[in-house]
Formats: structure tokens, sequence, C-alpha cells
């Protein structure tokens, strides 16, 4: 047996070995990559487990890392990598949170039996479970006694329901028993989807006039993994995503505090945002206004030309790159025409009439009119179809050679409707990839985030945007990323002039982050450098919708940060003996007199930023806060220059409130209006001013019977949003 012992720059104590497992696997892998990328793979997976806990030590730990890939990049190959390491590490149960649908769930479920099972070869190493019930428990515990000590793989669908059915599952005596202390892998593919993306990138559109951010399913969700972290004594959460951007780093930072992360290298055939719309802008096409759809606004009455010279251009990609040239054995396009799934029928029924008129139209004589007028409408799209090939000095074939093979290959595309309304069409719908050389997938949601679309070259993606789309919308429709440089001259990007705009300031971002978190060892560092580099002024995208301002950042909001007590308590104490504060005003007694300074608005981002909650609510409120401060600290027009920090009760003891350990609430934080003799105390929430956002920092102690919480202190904060800011914010958006 073959093992190797790399050492990595900075470990807990945990060196990994690279085993029978991992060379197996690489060996597979070295097919398809070359020698460079192969040593990359290893090198890069080594560093994600050497982070990793020491799955030898019979003791309870736990560590939350996070890895960073380009979408479409390979991420899948590095947690299957790292799958195989960790067997030859001794970790004996891996879980994936393998998406939120159940496409995804069985996608991923797949491509683990293949690339480690690797058709019953390595059986003997591995056990594989997709969302196990209650009952294949006792098969996970015999899986788990057997002498040559197998890891058990388990696929989950990430959602709530599932999650807490597997945190039962190990808190079952029995499972709990017979795993004990030894390690366990938790891979949360798509780490900012669900787990923490409904919060982190909240940026709602409904009317709503709620004074928090729900207690919804993302937090259900969230809460699922906590429970699950909690009956597991010894594991490490590895979070895979590739939206490393503001809100989610933040929200990160806070929920899940990872202590290491790893930026993983793309492949040397990878085509990313970089060369869609830095390197190669000729490959995108823009779809006319009207002919951009929007279920409301612009339904289209009839099929777009945009779409037709699209369909035109897959079917003549196909014609060069499958048939004349045989680089590859099919071609697919992707139709994502609106979220509704009422959108993607009717672009489904476009395409399905126009393959068929087509083909009606090349069964003709050659002398017929329909016929002769639709080869002269593939000759006038024959030039786009091969100019990347003409630019590059690369050879394309001429129109007549595209021209003889496109009847054969009309006759042979396969067209699907991938929507979840049809579970035959939808969630469990298999393609057959190798059965056509042409395929089209038309589809809403289903289309998004971790689904692959195998050999994509043509995208079509007419959606309306009244708005800016969030850095997590626009991620989650990059599936024309990938490894497309053997055929990427026929790829081509169809979308909205203000989409083309949206990507192009995506990518800049993604590579300003990219670059950051390879510079820094601290995540720390990097969150800051986000908060403070004006190279990253905030622009419409990082901004919240008008409700989301009217409704949630306009008045007095009142936290709870009880989970990090004592990491709070010694930031806030650092600060305030640090700064020198004014009296508010004198109102006479400790518990009522209170004490501000005025900061330049970057330290009081700051400021936020190093302040904890892990809480989702909270979290959302915290990272939705940071951005409104950086818009209004860099608006072209009066840009806010200042905030407000303000200790309550700054000379008397901590102020008593009733706590909820259910809940980890407190019960009326503000103290309310009072009258003592002559002496008047307006109440806390005047304790504020109009010009600027103000921060109260709360010094409380907790008021419950429960043993552990009953008297303890913390430090929590409220915010204050005038106003007129939010006034001023919605009159700014209805002008631009």
């Amino acid at each position: 047996m073959e093992i190797q012992i790399l050492n990595p720059q900075d470990t807990n104590g945990f060196t990994p070995v690279i085993g029978e497992r991992t060379t197996e696997l690489l060996q597979r892998l070295g097919r398809k990559l070359d020698t460079d990328e192969v040593e990359t793979l290893k090198v890069e997976t080594t560093d994600i487990l050497s982070q990793c806990t020491n799955p030898l030590l019979n003791e309870a730990q736990s560590v939350t890392n996070l890895v960073v890939g380009y979408v479409q990049s390979g991420k899948t190959m590095s947690f299957t990598t790292l799958s195989a390491m960790a067997n030859d590490n001794g970790f004996r149960v891996i879980i994936y949170f393998a998406g939120t649908k159940n496409n995804l769930l069985s996608q991923t479920t797949k491509r683990l039996r293949k690339d480690l099972i690797n058709q019953s070869e390595n059986s003997a190493y591995y056990k594989l479970h997709e969302n196990p019930t209650i009952e294949e428990s006792q098969r996970i515990r015999n899986e788990l006694k057997i002498t040559t000590k197998p890891t058990i793989l388990i696929t989950v669908l990430k959602h709530y329901k599932y999650i807490n059915h597997l945190a039962e599952i190990f808190n079952s005596a029995q499972l709990k028993n017979t795993l004990g202390n030894q390690g366990v892998l938790i891979i949360d593919d798509e780490a900012d989807q669900a787990s923490l993306n409904g919060y982190a990138y909240k940026n709602s559109q409904k009317e709503s006039s709620s004074e928090e951010w729900e207690e919804d399913e993302y937090t259900a969700t969230y809460s699922s993994i906590l429970r699950l972290k909690t009956s597991l004594p010894n594991h490490s959460y590895i979070q895979y995503t590739a939206t490393p951007q503001g809100p989610l780093l933040i929200s990160i930072m806070d929920l899940l505090s990872p202590k290491h992360h790893t930026v993983l290298t793309p492949g040397k055939a990878y085509t990313g945002g970089k060369t869609f719309f830095d390197d190669e802008p000729e490959l995108i096409i823009t779809i006319p206004e009207g002919e951009v759809f929007h279920s409301k606004r612009n339904q289209l009455p009839e099929c777009p030309s945009s779409l037709i010279e699209a369909l035109q251009i897959h079917l003549m990609g196909v014609a060069i790159v499958v048939k004349i040239f045989k680089k590859e054995n099919f071609l697919s396009m992707m139709i994502h025409a609106d979220r509704e799934q009422d959108a993607s029928e009717k672009f489904y029924g476009w395409v399905k009439n126009v393959i068929d008129a087509w083909e009606k139209m090349f069964s003709c004589d050659e002398n017929d009119l329909a016929r002769q007028e639709l080869i002269n409408s593939f000759r006038t799209n024959y030039p786009e179809a091969i100019r990347a090939y003409q630019t590059h000095g690369e050879q394309y074939p001429t129109f007549e050679e595209v021209l003889s093979e496109l009847y054969d290959i009309i006759l042979d595309t396969n067209i699907e409707l991938i929507i979840s309304r049809n579970k035959k069409q939808g969630e469990n719908k298999e393609i057959d990839w190798d059965g056509s050389p042409s395929h089209i997938l038309v589809g809403a949601d289903m289309l998004n985030r971790g689904f692959t679309v195998e050999h994509l070259a043509v995208t079509y993606m007419p959606r309306y945007s009244v708005g800016k789309s969030t850095t997590d919308t626009i991620q989650q429709r990059c599936r024309f990323f990938g490894y497309k440089r053997n055929y990427l001259w026929s790829c081509r990007v169809f979308l909205p002039e203000d989409t083309v705009i949206e990507y192009a300031e995506y990518v800049e971002h993604e590579e300003e982050m990219r670059k950051w978190l390879k510079e820094n060892d601290s995540l720390e560092a990097v969150e800051h450098l986000l908060l403070i580099s004006p190279r990253l002024k905030a622009t419409r995208k990082n901004i919240l919708s008008k409700n989301t301002v009217t409704t949630k950042l306009c008045g007095w909001r009142k936290m709870n940060a009880f989970q990090t007590i004592s990491e709070n308590t010694r930031f806030v104490e650092h600060f305030i003996a640090n700064t020198t504060f004014t009296l508010f005003e004198d109102y006479h007694t400790p518990d009522r007199n209170h004490r501000y300074i005025k900061l330049p608005i970057q330290q009081v981002i700051e400021f936020l930023s190093d302040f904890k909650f892990q809480n989702m609510p909270d979290a959302a409120r915290k990272q939705a806060t940071l951005r409104y401060m950086k818009y209004l600290a860099t608006k072209d027009n009066n840009p806010l220059e200042y905030a407000y920090i303000i200790q309550m009760a700054y000379a008397g003891d901590p102020r008593e409130r009733t706590f909820n350990p259910e809940t980890m609430k407190v019960n009326n934080l503000h103290t309310g209006r009072s009258t003592s003799g002559t002496n008047v105390y307006p109440g806390d929430t005047t304790i504020c001013f109009e010009d600027s956002i103000c921060i109260q920092i709360h010094h409380v102690k907790l008021k419950c019977d429960s043993v552990t919480w009953g008297g303890k202190t913390a430090y929590t904060l409220a915010i204050y949003y005038p106003e007129d800011f939010a006034i001023n914010y919605v009159e700014t958006e209805k002008q631009s």
C-alpha cells in the first residue's frame, strides 16, 4: 500500500496520509486530468482535511471550515477526493447535504456511487445510504462494526425534515454507543443555499409589515444542522460554496464561524465568468429589450426572433462540434425563461413547435419555398456560428458542410421540460445524455444551482428583472460556466442587457474576493477588507429592496446576542475602555444615564462587524444594516459621514431583563417612560439622534428559572434607523 504524508503549513495537530483509496481515485481521475491538476487536487484536499478534527482522538471535538470554488468548477470532485482521503485517515461517517431538490440529491448519490464505490470495486470500503430511515439505523450500526471499518456515506436532502430525522438516528442510543467519538465529516454542498442563504441574501420583495425577519423554513434548516452537529461528538463541518460574497461571508462569520478556508484552483479547461465576460465577451449576445420575458410586464405573444437565432446557433454548433469535428458526443442548450413554471411550459411549446416545423420543412422538396426560406435563415445566422472560430484563427466548416448535417440533427434532438410540477419531467427526470447528439432543456428553478447540464453550449436566459439581482441569484444561474474549452467557440450566452452588466459586476467582485481569500489566512481580515475597500463601492445589487428598508430598517429594532456572550463581552469592554463618551443627558440615576460617541461611519461599520450574532434573524439584520450603512456612506449625493454608538446605563449595574432560554430572547429590552418625583425619564427609545443611525449597547442580567442562564450578564444591541433615511431611500430608488 502506498502511503504519503503531506505536511501542510498549518494544522491542528492532524497530518493526513494519502492511502490506498485516495491513490486509487486519483489514478482514475488522472485519465481526464493532467499531472499538474492531479497534484493540485491532492495538495488542496490535504489542506482541507488537515484542518479537520483528528478522527483518531477518542474525544469530543468540532470544527467548521470553508471551501471556495468557482461555479461548475469541480467542487464535487474536490469533496469526492476529500471523502477518499477521509477513508484513508479513519473517518467513519461522511454526511453530504446534497441540495434542496430531489434531482440534486440523486445526482450527488449517483456521483459518489460512480466515483467512490466504482461499480462495486470499492464496496468493501464504502457503504452508501440516501435519506436513511430510522429502520436503516440498525444496518448503519452493523456497518460501523465491520472489522474492515468501511466509511458510511450518507446523502441527505438539505431540508430540516430530513436533517432532523438524521439527527434522531444518530441520537439513538444504539448508534450513539457504536459510533462513540469516531470521526465524522459533514460536507455541505452549496453551503450558502438553505443552510444560510435564506437570510444571507434576504432581499424581500413581499409586502410585509413584520418587524423582524420571520422564523421560516430557512431558520428551521439552520437549526436542524445545529441539532445534527450536536448529535455527533467528533465532527468537522465543511462548507463548499461558490458565492463568498459580502453578505454571505458576514453571516458565515457570525453563524458558523469557520476557522480555516481553502480556495480551490479550477482545472485548465475551466471557462467561468472571467472567460465569458472579460476574456471572450463576443460569446455574449444581447437579447433585445422587447423580447425580454416577464410573466406580468411582457409575456411575449409569440416565439421571439432571438430564440430562433439561439436555436439555430445551437443546431449548427452540434453540426460543427459533434458531427464534423467529432470533439464531443453531444451538445446541450438551456432555456431559462422565468421562475414561473407556466413560462417554462410556454417556451417549451414554442421550441417543440419550431423544431417540428423545421423537420417538416427540411423534408420537403428542394424547390419548396418554405424549405428555401428556412435554409436562408440558417445561412443568415451561420456567420455568428463560426465567428469565434474565425476570430481565433481556427478551422471551421463551410455552410454547405453544416447544412448537410442539420436535418439529421433536428430529427435526433431531445427536448426536455424540466419543472417540478410534473415529477416525470422534473425532479426525478433522467436525461439520456449519450442517446442524442443534441439536447434542449427548458426549465425554471430546477435548472438552477447544482443541476449539471452536460456539455452545455448555448444558454438562452431572457429573464426580466425589475430590480437588481442579488449576487446569489446571479450565481444560481451560472449554469453556462464549466469545462467547455474543447467546444468554447460554439458556446453562446443570450442575456438581456441589464443582466450582462450584472454578470460583469459579479465577475469583478468574485475575482476581488478570491484574491483576498488567497492572500489572507484569516476570514476576519477578508471581512474587514470587504467592508472598508473603496474598490467595492456599494452598487444597486448590494442594497436591499424598498420594502425591506421601509419595514425592517426603519425605527427601533431590538436584537438578541446570547449565543456568544464571552466573545462579545471581551469585544465591547475593550471598545468601551478605549472610547471617550459624552453624557447624553443627566437623568439623575445610574440606570437612566447614558453616554454616546459620534464616530465616522466606517468605524461604526467595523464595530457592528465585530459584534457577533448566532441566530438567523439578527445575523440577517446585521448584514442588512452593514449593507445599508455602506450604501448610505457611498451615495454620490450627500453621503452619510457618521453614526452614533450609545452605551446605555453606563454607570450602573447590568439591568435585569426577563429571559426565555427556549427562544434565547429577552423581553422588553428597553426601559419605558417613568416619573419619579420631579424627575421624568422619557424612556430608552428616546435615547437616539435623528441625523444618523444609532446603535445602543445594552448590558443586561438575565432573569429566568434556568440554572444555566439565570443570573448571567451579557451585552446586546438595539439599532435605530431614522425614518427620514427610509423615505429618502425610497425616493432615490424611484428615480433610478
